[in-house]
């Protein structure tokens, strides 16, 4: 039986504590959404070398979850399930702030036709708000067209250079993928047969986990996809 993998792009819910404070109950009917697909593990973004410590928070909590979608949906969803652990995936790889803001002004400043496509990708982003149902908002994310429209940005990143012909974009790019890839190695390591592992990732990764699950042979399934 192949392995399987359900991936679950999110926002990051700490960008808006308030909002999801008064979420409390679409968050739960998210979780129990999920459970449906019954994942025999639960992966996170939070780093592999601090695996143990976010078990033993996983362990001691009891219902009261920080505002964040680790632990929001990641612990309530593995709660819920009887999991013994939460698995721990990330690695925040060598991007930095430099590396970003580097990105950005050259794009902002030699590459018009790039820039507007950040500004309709940022406008057309699922509406977060008390009008919006969550899983409404999840399955926007997480919808086909719109991983698509992310993949196409980022591999556009490539032939960016600054004044001096500095390869800005294809160094970002490279560091990028590179952590993606070291997230995939992190699952494929923790997995056995018969594994259906959920993942909650940050939406951007999507397009290029889909292909890298897919080229090992895992069934990658995407909980909010149109029946």
């Amino acid at each position: 039986m192949e392995k399987e993998i359900i991936l679950v792009g999110t926002y990051h819910f700490e960008e808006d504590e308030e909002l999801i404070e008064k979420k409390e109950k679409e968050v739960i009917e998210l979780v129990d959404y999920l459970a449906h697909y019954k994942p025999t593990k639960v992966a996170v973004e939070w780093e592999k070398s601090k695996d143990k410590d976010l078990n033993i928070e996983y362990k001691n909590s009891n219902g009261d979850y920080s505002i964040d979608e680790i632990q929001q949906i990641g612990f309530r969803l593995a709660k819920k399930l009887n999991h013994e652990k939460i698995y721990a995936v990330n690695w925040s790889g060598k991007i930095s702030q430099e590396d970003m803001t580097e990105l950005n002004a050259s794009i902002q400043s030699s590459y018009p036709e790039l820039l507007n496509t950040m500004k309709v990708i940022s406008e057309n982003a699922p509406d977060i708000s008390l009008n919006t149902p969550l899983v409404n908002s999840f399955r926007k994310s997480n919808d086909k067209e719109a991983t698509k429209e992310l993949e196409r940005m980022y591999l556009s990143f490539v032939t960016v250079t600054d004044n001096k012909e500095k390869m800005i974009g294809f160094d970002f790019l490279n560091k990028w993928l590179e952590r993606v890839l070291m997230i995939f190695k992190n699952i494929v390591e923790t997995s056995s047969s018969n594994d259906r592992t959920l993942l909650i990732i940050g939406s951007d990764h999507l397009w290029m986990l889909r292909k890298l699950f897919e080229g090992n042979g895992w069934k990658v399934i995407n909980p909010f996809a149109s029946e």
